[in-house]
């Protein structure tokens, strides 16, 4: 008798919470609970992919190992310009031809105290992209002498004059270039 109370003390184990639901489903709602889970799983796996980065960078996307110096005289200095993108522009005179120099908010120039003019020299680090049927010269670092000022982010977004991180990444960018970044 022993033996036979231990083997049904062995073999009825408690279903717990999980059994007793799936015991209540009924087949044909447990088939289309697992057809609904399998149907997601395709977007999931295309969610994850690993090479989301490149999709960015050839889409348009901004990227800091693209950077190059531009070098030249101010022809003209608008600081808030219709033309796209809004903001600040200069055109500029380089070596190679006249270049419309996006520089994003002027109010950061000012916080900066840096004063663009006509026939200053200048230098700018960044990169051309298209906007709209123009190509524009998108700044990132603005140089006047030997001050530096960070007018968009590593990832080429513009910086908002006032945030206290401004000063952060203007002293990235100037050690960056000073390692030799920017081409």
């Amino acid at each position: 008798m022993k033996n036979r109370e231990s083997e049904v003390k062995l073999g009825a184990q408690p279903l717990g919470l999980i059994g007793v639901i799936c015991m209540n489903l009924s087949p044909r709602f447990i088939r289309y609970l697992a057809s609904l889970c399998l149907l997601a799983l395709p977007g999931v796996a295309l969610a994850q992919r690993s090479n989301a980065k490149s999709v960015a960078a050839s889409s348009g996307g901004y990227n800091i190992t693209n950077d190059v110096s531009l070098q030249g005289t101010i022809l003209n200095y608008t600081e808030n310009s219709k033309t796209p993108p809004l903001g600040t522009h200069v055109l500029l005179q380089t070596s190679s031809g006249n270049v419309d120099v996006h520089l994003g908010d002027a109010r950061l120039l000012h916080q900066a105290k840096v004063s663009l003019t006509p026939g200053m020299s200048v230098r700018f680090v960044g990169q051309s992209q298209a906007v709209g049927k123009n190509t524009v010269f998108l700044a990132r670092l603005v140089q006047v002498g030997s001050q530096v000022v960070a007018v968009r982010s590593n990832h080429g977004l513009p910086v908002t004059p006032g945030v206290a991180r401004g000063k952060a990444a203007a002293k990235n960018a100037a050690a960056a270039t000073q390692q030799g970044v920017a081409r």
